[in-house]
């Protein structure tokens, strides 16, 4: 009998979600095979079984999320009679927890809700779903569905009339956080409390950059910054690092996490071993990560041992910015839009020039703004002097 517990995805995750089992109760699966989707910080990902068997019982129903390391399904043989009595006592309990937290809610409702003169509000349930989610009274509705049947259109005309009575503001809409939100919160609130943090901010001049890009067909800006961040890497090393207790790690390995947006909102996949690659690698591998996280098809390994991030909203238009560090790392690099504006040049000349916003963010424990200051200005000097033979 093997148990298959919640995995353990990134350092700061705590908890997962079943977002779909792949694999039903009786049949076989092998190793390798894909078991079930789970839905973490960053997006939905298939996880694989770890043993062969035949899937006995699934302890943890979809769309419930339990903590790391928890007991969700049991594989065995075939023929293999195994004791599920101490699993089923722990969902047995669960349950019942569950039914009486329904029995009071039920009860409250009860005692909260105005009956109409057959005993009961006439709701349709996805409008009374929506009323909640929305924070309407639905006893301040009028139906105009069949004999005073409240709908959902009648609950989103209510919008736009009901006032929050807690702070006497109109609510135009309640959204709920996904999984993916709320790992996103939490992670940046971490970040913001226990993180004293600094951004340095330079002008990059951009000529060298944009003409590498047209010798170099295919690569894109994004591509040359990701490479050049991690030959800079190399030769300030300080800052790929993270601090763990009174040590500060640092890493050999340039593994540059690359802020991609999706439809499932930014995942941050890593592209490894940057420092050891051609620029035309790494811009294979940015692009097949993309791919991959438009289809959410994204691995664990894909996320996994990032130890700096680049993240360039240039693309979008905007100019600068102050990033926030991806925990656990030290450093963050931000790229902003590339746009001409006049400049005095060396011969004290007006010259218009591209010019580049790059906003680099570090952990002030342990790295000092003299030390900071020499990577940022490492990493502006190297994109204005780049050539081809750099990548």
């Amino acid at each position: 009998m093997k148990e298959v517990i919640m995995p353990r995805l990134g350092v700061t995750m705590q908890a997962g979600t079943i977002s779909s089992w792949l694999i039903e109760e009786g049949e076989s699966v092998e190793k390798g095979e894909y078991l079930f989707e789970l839905e973490t910080e960053k997006s939905t990902i298939e996880i694989e079984a770890q043993e062969s068997g035949v899937l006995k019982k699934i302890l943890v129903p979809e769309d419930e999320e339990v903590s790391i390391n928890t007991v969700i399904a049991i594989i065995g043989e075939g023929d293999e009679e195994i004791d599920l009595s101490k699993y089923e006592n722990q969902n047995n309990d669960s349950e019942d927890n569950k039914e009486a937290e329904k029995e009071v809610a039920a009860a409250t409702q009860v005692a909260e809700t105005p009956k109409s003169n057959d005993g009961q509000i006439k709701i349709i349930p996805r409008a009374r779903k929506l009323a909640k989610e929305l924070g309407i009274a639905i006893e301040t509705v009028v139906g105009t569905g069949k004999d005073g049947l409240i709908t959902e259109k009648d609950i989103q005309n209510a919008t736009s009339t009901t006032v929050n009575g807690s702070d006497g503001l109109q609510v135009k809409e309640k959204i709920s956080l996904n999984n993916v939100k709320k790992k996103m919160a939490e992670n940046m609130a971490n970040s913001w409390r226990t993180i004293p943090q600094f951004t340095q901010v330079v002008s990059v001049n951009m000529e060298n950059v944009l003409k590498v890009k047209k010798e170099l067909d295919g690569v894109t800006v994004n591509d040359l910054l990701v490479k050049t961040v991690g030959n800079a890497v190399s030769e300030y090393s300080i800052v790929n690092s993270k601090l763990e207790g009174n040590e500060v790690i640092v890493y050999e390995d340039v593994n540059v996490c690359v802020a991609i947006n999706s439809e499932q909102g930014l995942v941050v996949p890593v592209v490894k071993n940057v420092e050891k690659k051609s620029v035309q690698e790494v811009s294979k591998e940015i692009k097949a990560l993309g791919e991959k996280a438009q289809t959410n098809t994204l691995s664990i390994n894909d996320f996994s041992y990032g130890t700096i991030t680049v993240s360039n909203l240039g693309s979008l238009g905007i100019e600068t910015g102050t990033p926030i560090i991806n925990m656990p790392q030290s450093t963050l690099v931000f790229a902003g839009a590339i746009t001409k504006v006049p400049v005095v040049n060396e011969n004290d000349q007006i010259v218009i020039a591209p010019i580049m916003k790059l906003s680099v963010t570090y952990d002030h424990r342990f790295i000092d703004g003299v030390t900071a200051a020499q990577f940022t200005n490492n990493l502006k000097n190297a994109l204005e002097t780049l050539t081809v033979d750099h990548l």
